[in-house]
């Protein structure tokens, strides 16, 4: 009993804080209440900046945001996913981010954490491949 609770203890001390205390006071932005979530699906702290000004000018920092006159079926959440990243395709059957493990529907966009860990996949492919990861944000 005394070895699990010196475990359970340990872990507690050990494991990431929420996103209220995760981002320094510094780093809030408009959109604040979402950067902790961000750090935790690990977006860097050098990108929280821009990743702020961006999540505010496509979504005002609203998880729910869609913008049904984006082609593919449109834009959603608080990056404003375009849901051509989780349609079937000719080189993805199920979807590109399904295909990284992202999510397995388009309605998982709205989810402010899956949109994040989305967009940071994106964010990554770009990077990778235009050495622009804001490519797709129009930056």
């Amino acid at each position: 009993m005394r070895k699990w609770f010196l475990s359970f203890i340990v872990a507690c001390l050990i494991m990431p804080v929420g996103h209220a205390n995760a981002v320094s006071k510094e780093l809030v932005g408009k959109c604040g209440h979402w950067l902790g979530d961000a750090l935790n699906v690990g977006w860097s702290r050098s990108h929280i900046s821009k990743l702020d000004y961006v999540m505010w000018r496509e979504s005002r920092c609203l998880p729910n945001a869609f913008n049904s006159k984006d082609p593919n079926g449109g834009s959603k959440g608080l990056m404003q996913i375009n849901q051509f990243w989780c349609l079937p395709s000719r080189y993805f059957p199920s979807g590109w981010l399904q295909s990284q493990g992202v999510l397995r529907s388009c309605t998982q966009l709205s989810n402010p954490v899956i949109n994040l860990r989305a967009a940071l996949a994106i964010f990554e492919y770009s990077q990778e491949r235009n050495n622009n990861g804001w490519q797709p944000w129009g930056k």
